[in-house]
């Protein structure tokens, strides 16, 4: 019963009390009760929240792979007919069908790049990103040398030198000897 609500929802997201309740009679061939049909009707709501907000995207991400797989698959057999083997005579689809079917294909295709990227799965992990921006620094050795050069073209101050790096403040010797 609860997959025959799910069913009459997915058919129309705004289907009523009342429609739920003449859809079940039609398929079980008796009356229920609108009062029943609303609580299940909501019990059946509530799961499919509590679902969704326990699947994780990737693995709604795939289940939408597969559909658009079986999907796809029949719109090419549509796009690359052949004639079965065991009727020769059968009849090939329309150029408007076979047109349509490729659209329809490549907009599924689409469709799911568009998905994958709105949800990230495209985006390269924070780390990686972190490592293609920080550099390593320089060792203290070849750092104290290049300051010191800065320092004597008259490139860089001597506080300016103390505020970046306070550790060869405290070595001038290797700093003003160069």
């Amino acid at each position: 019963m609860r997959r025959a609500i799910r069913d009459a929802r997915a058919a129309d997201p705004l289907i009523s009390v009342a429609g739920l309740e003449q859809v079940l009679e039609r398929r079980f061939n008796r009356g229920f009760s609108r009062t029943y049909v609303k609580k299940l009707a909501e019990k059946v709501l509530r799961q499919s929240l509590i679902e969704a907000d326990r699947t994780k995207i990737e693995e709604r991400l795939n289940v939408t792979r597969e559909k658009f797989r079986l999907a796809g698959e029949r719109l090419l057999k549509i796009i690359q007919w052949e004639p079965p083997e065991d009727d020769p005579k059968a009849r090939a689809p329309y150029n408007d069908d076979v047109i349509e079917a490729s659209k329809n294909l490549a907009m599924l295709d689409i469709a799911l790049l568009k998905a994958e990227i709105e949800c990230g799965m495209y985006r390269k992990p924070i780390e990686l990103l972190a490592k293609e921006v920080h550099y390593e620094p320089l060792p203290f050795e070849i750092r104290s040398v290049i300051i010191a050069a800065w320092q004597r073209g008259a490139m860089l101050p001597r506080k300016t030198v103390e505020q970046i790096i306070p550790a060869l403040v405290s070595q001038p010797k290797e700093i003003d000897n160069g």
